[in-house]
């Protein structure tokens, strides 16, 4: 045997043993596959792993998930128009406190592992998203903004590992489009995982599987859209009105630049004017550009494996500014 042979097999028999680990989370000795022969066409190369004595996991899977979030965001740049009127950056006057954004999704994921350590799958659900803008300069007020719409995007997961443990790397890219934004919201999505798997009583297709990992969310490009002014402030900015008028004709009065002015005078005046007057029917324009404080949070969680057919999951985001759920069901089945 050649020795560019030999190093070939020796990485073939680690893939293999690492998608055992991270797939199916257990093995199953040669001699139970003598006399079987692998009935499906995916994963490519499968057959391989299966005459080895490797317990294939079905390739072929459909997964049902419940996601929510709640993180804060920075705001580095934003625009804002009222009615008619054209946006103008408004970055460099106004200021923020705490902006935090609550968002849920409930998604379908089909899923298909093409290699023994390369799934590919698709995204296509519904979310729902909750801003909470605190301003904080030239007024104290506090906005709100509930939007809804439809996801679609796609992922590719890579695991390996040895024996019982497996490590998986995924990544996926989405694409939203919500109510009241012109365009769809971008997002990437990167997460590692590293855990261990334990049989559950004499089924050696039951197990358990903790684990450990890390998360990188990133949101791409600028939002940009409208949206009622009495759909965006709250109950609470409307009753203290009166408060919040007198503080910005003070600002505008005592503290305002002229050029500050004649910003205010295009946007911010005509919205305090309405909020005087409590009408709501104005429409707010925006071109925002928002990140996540912080990018990246620790995870943990774990799988139920009932038989090769049927898992549940769960996994918390728990340290990191990011707090986050997950609770899946996926059903598998040979392709």
């Amino acid at each position: 045997m050649t020795q560019s042979r030999l190093k070939y097999l020796l990485l073939f028999q680690f893939i293999f043993i690492g998608y055992a680990g991270y797939a199916q989370y257990s093995q199953f000795e040669k001699k139970d596959s003598v006399a079987a022969k692998y009935p499906y066409k995916f994963p490519l190369l499968g057959s391989k792993a299966f005459e080895k004595g490797f317990n294939i996991p079905y390739s072929a899977g459909g997964m049902l998930n419940y996601f929510t979030a709640k993180q804060d965001v920075v705001i580095p740049e934003i625009a804002i128009g009222f009615n008619n009127s054209e946006m103008l950056d408004l970055t460099e006057l106004l200021e923020f406190g705490t902006v935090n954004a609550h968002a849920t999704s409930v998604n379908v994921r089909p899923d298909l592992w093409v290699l023994p350590f390369f799934n590919v799958y698709g995204i296509f659900g519904k979310a729902w998203a909750q801003t909470e803008v605190e301003l904080t300069y030239p007024v104290t007020l506090k906005a709100v903004a509930n939007l809804e719409g439809t996801s679609l995007g796609f992922g590719v997961t890579g695991a390996g590992g040895l024996g019982k443990y497996f490590f998986v790397v995924d990544g996926n890219w989405i694409w939203t489009m919500m109510s009241n934004f012109e365009a769809p919201v971008r997002s990437y999505t990167f997460s590692g995982r590293l855990g261990r798997a334990f049989r559950v009583g004499k089924n050696p297709e039951s197990n358990i599987a903790p684990w450990i990992g890390g998360m990188r969310i990133k949101m791409g490009g600028v939002t940009e859209g409208s949206i009622l002014m009495g759909d965006l402030i709250p109950q609470e900015t409307w009753q203290r009105r009166d408060e919040i008028v007198n503080n910005y004709w003070n600002w505008y009065d005592n503290e305002a630049t002229l050029p500050q002015k004649l910003i205010a005078d295009k946007v911010l005046t005509p919205i305090v004017d309405r909020l005087e007057a409590a009408d709501g029917s104005g429409s707010i324009k925006y071109r925002i550009r928002k990140e996540p404080k912080q990018k990246w949070n620790m995870i943990i969680g774990g799988q139920y494996q009932l038989n090769k057919h049927h898992q549940f999951r769960a996994e918390g985001g728990i340290i990191g500014n990011r707090k986050s759920l997950l609770l899946s069901y996926n059903y598998r089945f040979g392709f």
